[in-house]
C-alpha cells in the first residue's frame, strides 16, 4: 500500500478562496469579519456589490473631486476558517506554493484591481465583529497604524501616464468575474493571485516609477503563460521559434550558401532558453489578448492591431526587458512618458509620436524601437488575464462535464 501524499499548502488554495468554499460547504454564520480600507484614485457609483465570504462598500463621499488617492471604498471581510484548525499551519518544512507576499484582503484586492482596471490596494482594518453574535452587531471600531496606509504619488503635473485609471466604475460591474473566482481550483486561484498583484503593482507604481512597472506587467504575463504553457501542446520545434524570435537573423542564416538549414539549427540551439521564455510570453499574447483595440482611439499614433505586427511588439518588449533586468538599461525613455493627446480627438496617442527618431538622457531611439505606450500595454495585459482567468473557468466546467 503506497504512503498518501502530503499535500502542498497549494493544495488547499489561498485564504481568501479557501475560505469562499468554506463558507459554501459549511452553511454557517462567520467565526468573525473584519472592514479593510481599499484605497483608490478611481471614482465608483453604486453602493455595494456581495461575493461570497466579502463585501464591498462604496464609501466615498460625494465629491467631484478625482484623481485623489484615499479609502473611497471598505471590504467586509467574513472569516469561516478556524485558524486552531488550520491544516497548514507548518513550520517544520519550506512550502511557497501559494506564496505571494501578502495577507488575503491583499489577494481580494488585486482581483478587484485587475477586474476594474484601476488602482486598488488594501489598507488598515477599521472595524471588527466577533465571535459571531448578537452583541458583536456593530463591532468595534479600530483606528489603522500609519504603516497601513499604502503610498501613492502621483505626477507633479497632472499628465498620468495611465491617462484611463480615475474613470468612473460601477462597483456591479464586475458581479459576474469576481464570483467566478470561487469556481478556479485552489492551484488556479494561486496563479490567478500572483498574476494580479503584479499588475495590481504595476499600475500603482507607474505614474512614478514606469521603468518598473514595465517589468511587472512582462512579469505578470510570465506567470500566467508559465502556468498555462504546462497545459498547452505547442510546438517545440527550434527552427520555428527562431523564425518567430529574430525573423531577419532566421532568413539571414537560412540563406547561406552552405548549409543554411544546419546554422539556423546550431543558433536555434544556443538561443534555446531565451527563445523559449520569449515563446511563451508571445504565445500567452497571441492567445489571451483583446481582438479589439480601445474603443476611444486617436485619430493619430495608431498601432496595428492584427497579428502578426502585435507579435513583432510583443517579441520587442520581451527583449526589452531581457535588456533591463540583465544588463541594467532601462525600457526607453519615450515608452516610459505620459502619452501626448491627439490634437483631433484628445485621445492619447497608442505609441510614442516621435518621428524618425528621438533622443533623451543621453541615448537616441528608431522609432520602430518604440512601439507603443505603456497605457496601451497595460490595456493588452488586462484583458489578457482576463480572458486567461475565463479560460481557466470553461476548462474546469468542462472537466466537471466529464
Amino acid at each position: 500500500m503506497k504512503p498518501q501524499q502530503q499535500k502542498k499548502f497549494a493544495d488547499y488554495g489561498l485564504y481568501s478562496h479557501w475560505n469562499w468554499r468554506e463558507k459554501l460547504e459549511q452553511q454557517r454564520e462567520p467565526i468573525y469579519a473584519t472592514e479593510i480600507q481599499l484605497f483608490s484614485d478611481a471614482h465608483f457609483t453604486g453602493s455595494r456589490i456581495e461575493h461570497g465570504a466579502y463585501v464591498v462598500m462604496n464609501a466615498q463621499p460625494f465629491t467631484s473631486e478625482f484623481q485623489l488617492m484615499y479609502a473611497r471604498l471598505i471590504l467586509r471581510f467574513e472569516n469561516y476558517l478556524d485558524a486552531n484548525q488550520d491544516k497548514t499551519d507548518l513550520f517544520w518544512r519550506t512550502d511557497t506554493t501559494r506564496y505571494h507576499g501578502g495577507t488575503a484582503s491583499d489577494e481580494m484586492a488585486s482581483l478587484y484591481s485587475l477586474c476594474y482596471g484601476v488602482r486598488i490596494r488594501a489598507g488598515g482594518v477599521i472595524r471588527t465583529f466577533g465571535p459571531w453574535n448578537e452583541s458583536c452587531k456593530y463591532g468595534e471600531p479600530r483606528t489603522p497604524q500609519p504603516n497601513e496606509t499604502p503610498i501613492f504619488s502621483p505626477p507633479h503635473n497632472d499628465n498620468y501616464i495611465l491617462p484611463w485609471h480615475s474613470d468612473n466604475k460601477h462597483l456591479s460591474q464586475i458581479q459576474e468575474q469576481i464570483e467566478s473566482y470561487v469556481l478556479l481550483t485552489p492551484q488556479q486561484a494561486v496563479e490567478l493571485v500572483r498574476a494580479a498583484r503584479l499588475y495590481q503593482d504595476a499600475v500603482w507604481l507607474a505614474e512614478n516609477n514606469p521603468e518598473t512597472s514595465w517589468l511587472l506587467l512582462v512579469s505578470a504575463i510570465e506567470v500566467a503563460s508559465n502556468y498555462w504553457y504546462r497545459n498547452e501542446k505547442i510546438s517545440d520545434d527550434l527552427g520555428e521559434q527562431l523564425k518567430h524570435f529574430s525573423p531577419k537573423l532566421f532568413q539571414e542564416l537560412n540563406s547561406l550558401e552552405n548549409n543554411g538549414a544546419k546554422a539556423v539549427e546550431i543558433t536555434s540551439k544556443h538561443l534555446k532558453n531565451l527563445m523559449g521564455s520569449t515563446k511563451k510570453f508571445r504565445e500567452f499574447l497571441v492567445n489571451f489578448s483583446p481582438k479589439e483595440p480601445p474603443t476611444k482611439r486617436p485619430i493619430s499614433s495608431q498601432i496595428d492591431w492584427e497579428e502578426e505586427p502585435m507579435t513583432k511588439i510583443f517579441n520587442k518588449i520581451y527583449k526589452l526587458r531581457s535588456i533591463a533586468l540583465h544588463s541594467g538599461i532601462p525600457f526607453p525613455k519615450f515608452m516610459c512618458m505620459s502619452p501626448r493627446l491627439d490634437c483631433e480627438n484628445n485621445i492619447p496617442y497608442e505609441r510614442p509620436d516621435v518621428g524618425i527618431a528621438a533622443s533623451a538622457y543621453g541615448a537616441s531611439w528608431k522609432a520602430e524601437d518604440l512601439p507603443i505606450h505603456l497605457h496601451i500595454f497595460e490595456y493588452i495585459v488586462r484583458h489578457s488575464l482576463l480572458n486567461w482567468w475565463n479560460s481557466m473557468i470553461e476548462e474546469v466546467a468542462s472537466d466537471q462535464a466529464l
